[in-house]
């Protein structure tokens, strides 16, 4: 189905299909990635599925503010009523360059999770964010990582790239931000990623898609997401299908 969304591409899978929320571990992980930097009043680019949204809530009491928005209005409309969230979560259907810090106030903390790589001008979306966080707050960073795999599947979802840590680098006013820590995750599902995306080109949004997502995936979940959360305590991997960025505010 084509639309007059610019934003949405291939992301609308639809309420029966599977969603982040069914890879409770994968979720899990990535909120503990950038946990010990989440604050309490938050501003989170890309509500997506809203899954992401709820895991802050279900692992931060301290939540004081969340307010989240969403470009597409596809996404935003098919996810209007997707779980129940208190006065303190505020959605709105706006593209990140359109913000106003009059009407949305400043945060201690803004998140990006796999969010970038959908904004062509991600350099400016950066001292876009700079505007709406308080001096020595943080921006928290996930992004697909390596180029070399670059795919049929990151086209579908329009991924204008895929990033490596100089990419990252090359993006951050060092004049604005602090890069307190930078690293890859993942590594085993780089093997997963060539296999299925690269190498058979497999898109998400298929029959074929969905049923490597429900079986593969569920494994992948269930069994490789907890192993590597294990091994990532004690190794951090020069490479890896993700990778997460924290900056701090100057």
């Amino acid at each position: 189905m084509k639309y007059n969304d610019t934003y949405v591409h291939d992301m609308d899978w639809g309420k029966d299909k599977i969603s982040f929320n069914d890879f409770n571990n994968y979720r899990k992980y990535q909120y503990d990635l950038i946990k010990d930097y989440v604050g309490n009043t938050i501003i989170e680019i890309g509500t997506g599925d809203k899954s992401f949204t709820k895991k802050i809530l279900e692992n931060n009491l301290n939540v004081e503010r969340i307010y989240s928005i969403e470009p597409s209005e596809t996404l935003f409309k098919l996810n209007n009523d997707k779980y129940n969230f208190p006065e303190i979560v505020k959605f709105d259907c706006i593209d990140l360059f359109d913000l106003n810090t009059d009407k949305t106030g400043i945060f201690d903390t803004a998140i990006f999770i796999h969010v970038l790589e959908h904004i062509e001008q991600d350099k400016k979306a950066l001292n876009t964010i700079h505007n709406f966080i308080k001096p020595g707050g943080y921006v928290l960073i996930e992004v697909p990582a390596l180029p070399s795999l670059f795919s049929v599947h990151d086209k579908v979802l329009g991924h204008y790239r895929r990033y490596n840590k100089k990419m990252i680098k090359s993006i951050v006013d060092i004049d604005k931000y602090e890069t307190v820590k930078l690293w890859y995750q993942d590594p085993i599902g780089v093997l997963g990623s060539l296999y299925f995306f690269k190498l058979r080109k497999i898109k998400m949004k298929s029959d074929q898609g969905f049923n490597l997502a429900k079986n593969q995936g569920g494994i992948y979940d269930k069994y490789v997401i907890p192993f590597e959360k294990n091994i990532e305590k004690i190794i951090k991997f020069p490479f890896g299908l993700s990778l997460t960025a924290i900056l701090r505010k100057r």
